[in-house]
């Protein structure tokens, strides 16, 4: 089953960016709470370089092996939404 936004993304980005009150609407950090506001820093390099690379994201959490590499799935097919 491919990864999208939809059936996997969301979920780890609701758990663990924008329950933490990093990444919620009107953040200057980036509004994850909308698919869009997510594809933006997928799309700019942003998201894969501070959660996959540098791995200083998220900041009060620690992402499974799992949730990591469903995010790299999701970033190099395309960043679907469903």
């Amino acid at each position: 089953m491919p990864v999208t936004y939809t059936s996997a993304i969301k979920a780890i980005i609701d758990a663990n960016c924008i329950s933490s009150g990093c990444h919620n609407s009107g953040s200057p950090h980036g509004n994850y709470t909308t698919y869009d506001g997510v594809l933006i820093r997928a799309n700019n390099g942003t998201l894969s370089k501070r959660v996959l690379y540098t791995k200083d994201m998220p900041k009060n959490s620690t992402l499974t092996l799992d949730d990591r590499k469903k995010i790299k799935c999701w970033i190099d097919s395309g960043a679907p939404k469903n």
